[in-house]
């Protein structure tokens, strides 16, 4: 009887592993951290002690990597670093697919760079992911002066007035963009 209720708080951490990593969230890892803990047999929780404390680490490590990432490449495009930020983009990109914020910051940097192109491709892939991410709106609109498509720009005007409002800096700066065109 012993031994099974050993086996059974060796195999409590692994779903709890796995869970963390797909973004299981803080608040579930958090209480099944403490299921092992609570056992009466010395052993098992002092062997299970450095699990959940990984398990705990790791989803943390996880999520934030995508934000200090984008940190990071936010400062390189502040100094207007434009060829440095999309060389991390593009990492980023390859380590958080189908992420709107890097697909957005990808077509900002494009557009940066001239390179109208691919900026097009990656707004459009930004608003795929999430059609109301009012940031690809803008600078999709903005996109769209800087290439002659006027009407394009101010469809995404009014996508972003039914969004956000026309207080919304986004609203806001694209409207200044498009300016009495």
């Amino acid at each position: 009887m012993r031994v099974l209720l050993i086996i059974s708080f060796l195999l409590i951490p692994l779903p709890v592993a796995y869970g963390a990593d797909s973004g299981g969230g803080g608040a579930t890892t958090g209480g099944t951290v403490q299921v092992p803990t609570q056992s009466q047999t010395p052993t098992p929780t002092q062997s299970q002690t450095p699990t959940p404390t990984v398990t705990k680490s790791s989803p943390t490590a996880s999520a934030k990597t995508v934000a200090t990432e984008l940190v990071t490449i936010r400062s390189l495009i502040s100094a207007k670093n434009y060829n440095a930020a999309l060389t991390a983009l593009l990492v980023a990109d390859k380590e958080f697919p189908n992420n709107a914020d890097i697909n957005n910051l990808l077509g900002y940097t494009s557009r940066n760079l001239k390179q109208y192109a691919q900026a097009s491709t990656y707004y459009t892939k930004s608003l795929k992911i999430d059609p109301k991410h009012l940031g690809a709106l803008e600078y999709q609109g903005e996109l769209f002066m800087k290439i002659k498509k006027t009407a394009e720009a101010k469809k995404n005007l009014a996508k972003l007035k039914g969004l956000c409002g026309v207080n919304c800096e986004e609203y806001l700066d694209l409207k200044k963009v498009i300016g009495s065109k």
